[in-house]
């Protein structure tokens, strides 16, 4: 059995809850929340780093949600022969995983821009940088506006599908930037693939606000 320690917030955490959804493992994974403000929360004695999500597998600690993935795509690649999360090979593959990274490093610019207004006093927060965070953002979603990706997986999305998913939902949550007006085709990519994976709307956080496809 293994245990996920993650808070119903985290856009982290959720990519892991709907990737075991996807690949039938969510029945072997029990998830306890963690509070990673909190010093007593024996996440820091589980995970150094005292960061979410972190996966206990028996005596094993994994964390970094890409670390997660990858190993449930081993267990899954090893069961069946191939990968949902990451399909095909060689380059393509490597594309997926640039993608995917591309991704988890525009939502790490939108969490510091959250942590300076959140942590720093008004009168030491730093404009320059959230604008050099708010670049990463905005030239990221310039390069997926030129891709014009459009959502065909269906019920078994590639981890840089979750990831993508996870990511608009959580800056419409943390208002960050409005992502529609850097790229307004994926919210036709949000409907299809909200309507095609159920964990979707089952990982939501409880107080985002509505939109077409939650």
């Amino acid at each position: 059995m293994m245990i996920l320690r993650t808070s119903p917030p985290s856009p982290f955490g959720r990519m892991v809850k709907i990737a075991a959804d996807v690949l039938g493992m969510s029945g072997d994974m029990t998830v306890v929340a963690a509070d990673t403000n909190d010093p007593d929360d024996d996440l820091r004695q589980q995970n150094p780093l005292g960061k979410i999500p972190t996966l206990l597998v028996g005596d094993d600690v994994i964390y970094d949600t890409r670390v997660i993935l990858d190993y449930f795509d081993q267990l899954y690649t090893a069961k069946h022969g191939t990968s949902i999360l990451y399909p095909g090979t060689g380059m393509e593959t490597i594309r997926l995983k640039t993608a995917l990274a591309r991704v988890i490093g525009m939502l790490d610019a939108g969490i510091l821009i959250v942590y300076e207004g959140r942590f720093r006093p008004e009168n030491m927060r730093v404009e320059s940088f959230v604008d050099y965070q708010l670049a990463k953002v905005t030239r990221s979603f310039a390069e997926i506006k030129a891709e014009n990706p459009t959502y065909t997986n269906g019920a078994t999305p590639t981890a840089t599908d979750i990831a993508l998913a996870c990511a608009l939902d959580h800056y419409d949550y943390r208002k960050q930037l409005d992502w529609r007006d850097y790229c307004p085709s994926l919210a036709s990519w949000m409907m299809d693939f909200s309507n095609a994976v159920p964990s979707y709307k089952a990982t939501l956080p409880d107080d985002i606000e509505p939109a077409e496809w939650r």
